[in-house]
């Protein structure tokens, strides 16, 4: 190319170039959508079937039971694509459907964990609700581990509550176990303790009150009845006094008369009229002596009757008075013995009530473990089912067409505009009056590969 020319090609030389060089690019178009063909044919066909799986709430409400699992929907969803293509999941499903045995013959059980991960997508779709994508050579393969997978990701998330709900049943078992005999010890002591202080403790110290009074009232009315008898043995004492002195007495008069009458019946005959008379005189005064006797008898009984009844009054004033003075003891010692059993009843009190507590925990517990085995279809429902893709999903040959075409053209494009700026023919009179510098007189078209006239 001459020195001074400009280099850039106006929009109707680059076409007029891009058509001299046609060939170029229709070569370039051609081996782009070669090669895609190539990649067409050569790629494996692979189907995708999709399944959508809604996450439910537990359908028995918290007021009933209290679960002891309490992950949240969101939470769930949150780790629902790292739950799906954990090994517990995937291995399981390649296990069953006798996935990728060749790979797993040769690699082993890793290389086909990378390879399923790879063929599984795990969308989020709103706030309850995920979408899970499985490629497979097969139509059928891909619906069935579609449907399998979120199958066996419910079963061990199910199993991995159960079993959560389970160990916490067990925490709250163990640790009821052991608090059980601290419980049993703290009864067993406050038992002992309140059979120990029965008569001392604050809930009888009014009815010990109440004997307190009925005891004093009872005192009140033995002393009253002990002075009397005591005042009756002093008047039958001084009563028995005199009738003693007037026994005596008459026993004198009896003898003088017994003597009068044994000295006339020594001097007259019995019908004697002195004789009748000290006989009659004798019999009055034995029958005044015996009188009076009798009575003195009757006087020594009497007090008799009354010491005895002085000294039972007496044994029980004594009785009455050892019970005051027990219930006194025991009132003085009631406020210590409830300071006692107050700091015993905290104790048990404290332990009870945490014992109490894990009880009512652990039954919790075991409702929430028995729910949780039970709702085995109520944490994941299967919205949409898989099917089995009618078309392939990979390769897509229309788009792998397309994107070669594009690339061609682009490809053919470029390469015809470099060859047509490297082109160094006169094109045109403005380009020969450009680079010739002279004046152009005529232009003759060309005659090459035209039929002579």
């Amino acid at each position: 190319m001459e020195p001074g020319r400009d280099k850039s090609l106006s929009m109707e030389q680059l076409l007029v170039g891009l058509w001299h060089h046609r060939l170029l690019v229709a070569g370039c178009v051609g081996a782009a959508l070669f090669v895609g063909a190539l990649y067409v044919a050569l790629k494996p066909t692979r189907y995708t079937a999709t399944t959508v799986v809604r996450v439910e709430a537990q359908f028995l409400p918290e007021r009933y039971v209290s679960p002891t699992v309490t992950e949240q929907i969101q939470q769930r969803l949150a780790t629902v694509r790292h739950e799906m293509l954990s090994p517990k999941v995937l291995e399981k499903v390649i296990v069953e459907q006798d996935l990728f045995a060749g790979l797993r013959a040769s690699d082993g059980m890793n290389a086909a964990l990378q390879a399923m991960r790879a063929s599984i997508e795990v969308k989020v779709e709103g706030e309850n609700a995920f979408v899970l994508a499985y490629s497979a050579r097969t139509p059928q393969e891909a619906a069935t581990v579609a449907n399998r997978l979120p199958e066996v990701y419910a079963l061990i998330a199910l199993e991995e509550r159960a079993e959560a709900a389970e160990r916490v049943a067990s925490i709250f078992s163990a640790e009821l176990e052991r608090i059980r005999p601290q419980a049993e010890a703290f009864e067993a002591r406050l038992v002992q303790f309140k059979a120990d202080h029965a008569h001392e403790l604050p809930e009888v110290l009014e009815s010990n009150l109440r004997q307190l009074d009925r005891l004093n009232g009872l005192m009140e009315t033995t002393l009253a009845s002990l002075s009397d008898a005591q005042r009756r043995r002093t008047a039958l004492a001084r009563y028995g006094l005199e009738s003693s002195v007037e026994v005596t007495r008459l026993a004198a008069a009896m003898n003088d008369a017994r003597r009068e009458l044994s000295s006339l019946q020594s001097i007259y005959t019995p019908d004697h009229p002195e004789v009748v008379s000290a006989n009659r005189a004798w019999l009055t005064a034995k029958a005044r002596f015996d009188k009076a006797a009798e009575a003195g008898s009757r006087g020594d009984s009497e007090q008799a009757r009354i010491d005895s009844e002085i000294r039972w009054l007496k044994d029980v004033a004594l009785s009455y008075q050892q019970r005051i003075d027990d219930i006194l003891t025991r009132v003085e010692k009631t406020p210590a013995v409830g300071t006692e059993l107050s700091v015993i009843n905290r104790d048990y009190d404290v332990i009870r009530e945490k014992y109490t507590t894990l009880l009512s925990r652990k039954v919790e517990a075991e409702l929430a473990q028995d729910l949780e085995r039970r709702q085995k279809t109520s944490l994941f429902r299967v919205l949409e089912p898989a099917m089995q893709p009618l078309t392939a999903a990979e390769p897509k040959a229309m788009s792998a067409m397309g994107i070669a075409l594009l690339l061609g053209l682009g490809a053919g494009l470029a390469a015809g505009g470099w060859a047509a700026s490297r082109d160094t023919s006169i094109r045109g009179v403005a380009d020969a009056r450009q680079r010739l510098g002279l004046q152009v007189l005529a232009t003759v078209p060309s005659l090459e590969g035209r039929a002579r006239r």
